[in-house]
């Protein structure tokens, strides 16, 4: 039997019904969470896709819900902020979470088509491939000097083989067989948009190690963005052993030192105590 002091604040059905769904609005946040704060694979990849999930996932909770309940409330306000978030982190200054996406093969541009089948979500998906291709473009750019002089040799040699088949003997039937066909190419980013995704277990950078001659630019692309990470989780987890290298009688180490220590040690070249001087330590308790 309920102590009757506690039956003020006993939850009621209704009580246990908002807890609930307090529950489900909250996990749609925990897989996200963990996803985007990795430390042993690119996340970057992974962040508009993550937004895309939570918005959609958000509407449909809205959906069902009753338009003045507090959950609903805190389900538009979560929705708000989070579209604010996505327009802020895709916008045409910072598009890095959109070209890391398109470079994961196993999402590519199809991940767009996928969360956002309607209409309504075309002008995001337009943008997207804007972005895309601006980008493209811009690491073109900076291989156009490095090919300049390729390019200048090929002019020269196709204008030789011109001249060379101008020059052919008048009894010959060798000019019956001179290409005088252009095939118009389609550009690099066009063709890899057109790419079939892989599987979800795909390692990506194995992937493009492989693809790197087949997709050059994209895959100087991928190598770039790729290494970006999604958050600074990582680069906490990292700086939070700092205070482990840097002790009262082990406080005189440059910058530079300090930051060789760090990366070493996060990338498993030194193990923890590998890069402790005892000497030093007992010299300073002398």
């Amino acid at each position: 039997q309920l102590d009757i002091s506690m039956r003020d604040i006993a939850l009621t059905a209704i009580d246990w019904a908002t807890l609930h769904d307090l529950l489900k609005l909250f996990y749609i946040f925990v897989r996200p969470t963990e996803k985007l704060q990795g430390s042993s694979y690119p996340t970057l990849n992974y962040a508009v896709p993550q937004y895309m999930r939570m918005i959609k996932k958000l509407e449909d909770m809205r959906s069902e819900l009753l338009e003045r309940s507090p959950i609903a409330t805190a389900t538009s306000i979560a929705l708000k902020k989070l579209n604010d978030y996505y327009t802020l982190a895709t916008n045409q200054q910072q598009s890095h979470s959109t070209i890391a996406t398109i470079c994961d093969p196993r999402y590519n541009f199809n991940v767009f088509n996928i969360i956002w089948k309607d209409s309504t979500h075309s002008t995001k998906k337009n943008r997207a491939k804007a972005q895309w291709q601006d980008c493209f473009y811009r690491y073109s750019g900076r291989e156009s000097d490095i090919r300049a002089a390729d390019v200048m040799n090929s002019i020269e040699a196709e204008d030789l083989d011109i001249e060379q088949a101008m020059n052919i003997d008048i009894d010959s039937e060798d000019e019956l067989y001179v290409s005088q066909s252009r095939h118009d190419i389609e550009p690099e980013w066009k063709q890899w948009m057109k790419e079939p995704t892989v599987g979800r277990d795909t390692d990506i950078l194995k992937y493009w190690q492989s693809k790197q001659y087949q997709y050059p630019l994209i895959a100087s692309i991928a190598k770039d963005y790729l290494a970006i990470p999604a958050t600074s989780a990582d680069s906490e987890r990292v700086f939070s052993v700092g205070g482990d290298i840097i002790t009262k009688k082990r406080n005189r180490l440059s910058p530079s030192t300090l930051r060789y220590l760090l990366c070493l040690r996060n990338w498993g070249v030194l193990l923890q105590g590998d890069d402790e001087d005892s000497g030093d330590d007992a010299d300073n308790e002398s």
